[in-house]
């Protein structure tokens, strides 16, 4: 039996797309399956896809279209692409805080000014 995450030999066709098998909520590696079962990774041994890794459920089968299958090439795909977007997400972020730490430095050095003037002038005050 195929322990999660091995790689095997299989006989499961390419022909199937993946993307019509997988919601398109579910980008990415997939870590189980709808059934509830953890995904498993194979290794393809068809003429069409020989040595391709997938992903599955492992009570999954060629005609049973409700149980998980995705190549893991696609899966790895969506993955970059997601990490592409989120890594330009964070730099935006990342511009926008500076921007905000740039301005919250400047508040802090007209507060000090502000102190510094309000205390010359008590002794100004009690000198008087």
């Amino acid at each position: 039996m195929l322990q999660s995450g091995k790689a095997s030999s299989s006989s499961t066709s390419g022909g199937v797309s993946s993307r019509r098998r997988r919601r398109a909520r579910e980008r990415g590696f997939p870590t189980f399956c709808r059934c509830g079962e953890e995904a498993v990774i194979k290794t393809s041994g068809t003429a069409k896809n020989p040595g391709r890794l997938f992903h599955c459920c492992p009570y999954g089968s060629e005609e049973d279209k409700s149980h998980l299958f995705s190549w893991t090439d696609e899966c790895m795909v969506e993955e970059i692409y997601d990490l592409k977007e989120m890594v330009t997400h964070l730099k935006g972020d990342i511009a926008d805080l500076r921007g905000e730490i740039g301005g919250l430095q400047k508040d802090i050095e007209r507060g000090k000014m502000l102190i510094e003037s309000q205390m010359n002038m008590r002794g100004c005050c009690v000198v008087l």
